[in-house]
């Protein structure tokens, strides 16, 4: 049985303490755990922590397994003393990167780019002389790469490539080094003269291991749930997808289809998986993933658990998600279109985008120049002024790759040519997924074919379309039971998934049949099919679910409040019975809790305001709470930045330094004998942990 439990979320590297000033490292948990464990908090969720290179995202890896050395305390190493007594240029620098403890951001770029620079300098003056290592660790160093040698070789030589070709990604690299068999990598990594460089990156691995293994064993030993969070996708530019191909579809890209927020969908531009292949070797690489994360982890977060239902899958060189697809998905066959009554030429109208010249002549002006720039990329129908896009024309990059210079045409013209060519080229009903197999695209209603159909032309088309999609969801419910199967089989680590946004038939029973937790934001809980679209009822979610007052990549308690929120409550659940209801304002589709002549209300966010909503959040029905540690600290004004929006972890849809370089303003120290915050958060933290009516144990 999941027991209740509360805690928080926050990423490693917000952490302050009196050892780490700078960015938050793995040996900072160690006294994080003090303070949770002193709040009665028994749950420290962490944002991924794998090695992400250039890029500040964590959810951008480039390894599945190997950590990032960011996190790595140096001055924790055994060799760090030495360097500093005689290195004046180690001293200075270490001393210069000190002096970064009270930027309010943390700058990503520095320290990593300086903690590399020192961490080869303890390596190049203490752990390797001479072509042979000589520290005392020898043994343990080399039993470390032997355990680790399913992933190891590979991430190293990649590492050292990749620092080779100047972090250029793997597909810019030469020939020779761009596609490279698993024996043709293993014998770089066995190439006595690169030892000294390969070495090094096994050894950043074996210290950020060691710390991190010693302060996750701490965290445990006080009780304390520590929960990683595991990423779906892999950047295109990583270990895995360069060393392990089979593992993944290099020729589609994952994404999400087209929704109200986006209507053309998104294209994350990260490779799919090929999950029929991962299935021949039982997901062996996944579940190497998971045994490597039980080593630090009691539970651990899947991030966009509907992808291991199915992935959105969209051809490589389309910018949007609009030709994308469920993978796995199924087909309807020409034969059930002719069986159902539509023709070869009927069947080819709805899959083919028909161009008219007369839409091109519009904006080109001049007939006979329009019918040779089609000509480019499409062949005419007969004498008709409709046209094919030619067999060679797979994507949207195609269409983008043809040359308009000699045409003397306006630049903003030739970018709406562009543009108008790429719509049509979206512009289809049925999107023929291989030969004479076909697929509906999800925004079919809206296409030109669609809607010169008979009405009986849709009702046999939407019957078809039903009927495929219920075989499609028994396809979906397949795969990811078999690929929980295994995971759940690698290890005892409690799961959870984050199953926001996508709306599948069939995962809620599968999750519970795995006891799988799955997420719940309060402010996105509401009864979407209402008019007034009311908050659901706390007592009513899912018992198998983490429930959260804001994530990463959203506003915080705080600034959700002040900014995004309208103070006003409609259709209140008997709950809440000391909240009232402005009748005059139903209208209204953003709704506020406001607590009935209370002095905890307040128009504007303060502590009373956030221990009031934290304490009804603590009482939902969902097992784990565990809001991020921006909302806990809201209970004390003292830690307030002065703006709220200061306090964000990322914004999406946007690149920027600001993005993932939070950290918390006090120091882990100074929170530890913070008896009145402590005193706050034990006690909505009691609240939730020791509700008889949700089966606490």
């Amino acid at each position: 049985m999941i027991l209740n439990k509360t805690g928080l979320a926050v990423p490693l590297s917000a952490l302050r303490t009196e050892d780490s000033p700078v960015i938050g490292e793995f040996s900072s948990l160690i006294e994080f755990a003090d303070f949770a464990k002193k709040a009665g908090l028994s749950i420290i969720q962490l944002l991924p922590v794998l090695d992400t290179g250039a890029q500040s995202s964590p959810y951008s890896s480039l390894s599945a397994f190997a950590l990032h050395p960011i996190y790595i305390q140096i001055s924790a190493t055994s060799e760090f003393q030495n360097c500093i007594q005689s290195d004046a240029g180690f001293k200075k620098l270490y001393e210069e990167f000190l002096a970064r403890k009270n930027d309010e951001r943390f700058d990503y770029d520095y320290i990593l780019s300086t903690k590399e620079f020192l961490l080869r300098k303890i390596w190049a003056a203490t752990i390797f002389r001479g072509g042979k290592i000589i520290t005392d660790a020898k043994s343990a160093f080399y039993s470390f790469i032997e355990k680790n040698i399913d992933w190891m070789p590979f991430y190293c030589v990649y590492k050292y490539l990749k620092e080779k070709y100047q972090q250029a990604s793997w597909k810019s690299w030469k020939k020779e080094h761009k596609k490279l068999s698993k024996d043709e990598i293993l014998s770089i990594w066995n190439d006595e003269s690169l030892q000294p460089p390969l070495l090094f990156f096994a050894w950043e691995q074996y210290i950020a291991f060691n710390q991190f293994k010693k302060a996750s064993d701490y965290v445990k030993s006080l009780g304390i749930t520590l929960k990683g969070d595991i990423p779906i996708l892999l950047n295109e530019d990583s270990c895995d997808v360069w060393a392990f191909p089979e593992i993944f579809n290099q020729k589609m890209r994952a994404g999400s289809p087209p929704d109200g927020d986006n209507p053309s969908g998104q294209n994350w531009g990260f490779p799919c998986y090929d999950f029929t292949n991962q299935e021949k070797d039982d997901f062996a690489w996944w579940r190497r993933r998971i045994s490597l994360a039980s080593q630090f982890f009691g539970a651990y977060r899947l991030d966009h658990i509907p992808g291991f239902f199915r992935l959105w899958s969209i051809p490589d060189g389309e910018s949007t998600a609009e030709l994308g697809h469920t993978d796995p998905y199924s087909a309807i066959s020409e034969s059930q279109l002719i069986k159902a009554g539509f023709s070869k030429e009927r069947i080819r109208w709805l899959s083919q985008p028909h161009l008219p010249t007369e839409d091109f002549i519009r904006l080109i002006g001049n007939p006979d120049t329009t019918r040779e720039i089609l000509g480019l990329l499409c062949d005419r129908i007969g004498r008709e002024e409709l046209w094919l896009f030619k067999s060679s024309v797979k994507s949207e990059a195609d269409i983008r790759k043809i040359n308009l210079d000699k045409y003397n045409i306006d630049e903003s013209i030739q970018v709406e040519i562009f543009n108008r060519l790429c719509r049509w080229w979206r512009n289809r009903t049925l999107i023929e997924i291989s030969k004479n197999k076909f697929i509906p695209l999800w925004k079919y209603g809206d296409t030109r074919a669609w809607n010169t159909l008979s009405g009986e032309e849709k009702s046999l088309l939407s019957e078809l379309f039903a009927e495929n999609s219920k075989k499609q969801e028994k396809v979906w419910q397949k795969q990811a039971e078999k690929i929980f199967t295994a995971l759940k089989n690698e290890s005892d680590m409690v799961i959870c998934g984050e199953d926001l946004g996508v709306f599948i038939p069939c995962m809620e029973k599968v999750l519970d049949k795995f006891n799988i937790l799955g997420l719940k934001v309060f402010r996105w809980c509401k009864n979407w099919e209402k008019e007034d679209q009311p908050f659901q009822d706390v007592h009513t979610f899912r018992r198998l679910s983490v429930v959260t007052s804001s994530v990463h990549d959203s506003s915080t308690l705080r600034e959700w409040y002040d900014k995004e929120l309208k103070r006003i409550l409609i259709d209140i659940p008997h709950s809440y019975s000391d909240f009232f209801i402005d009748d005059s304002r139903k209208s209204e589709r953003n709704y506020f809790l406001i607590e009935k002549n209370s002095p905890n209300f307040s128009e504007k966010f303060d502590p009373k305001s956030a221990e009031s909503h934290l304490s009804i959040f603590a009482e939902s029905s969902g097992a784990w709470f565990i809001p991020p540690l921006q909302d806990w600290l809201y209970l004390d004004s003292k830690y307030y930045s002065q703006k709220a929006e200061d306090e964000r972890i990322n914004i999406p849809g946007t690149v920027s330094k600001f993005n993932w370089t939070w950290r918390m303003t006090p120091k882990v120290e100074e929170l530890s004998s913070d008896k009145n915050l402590i005193e706050k958060i034990r006690k909505i933290a009691e609240k939730h942990d020791k509700s008889e009516r949700y089966g606490y144990e």
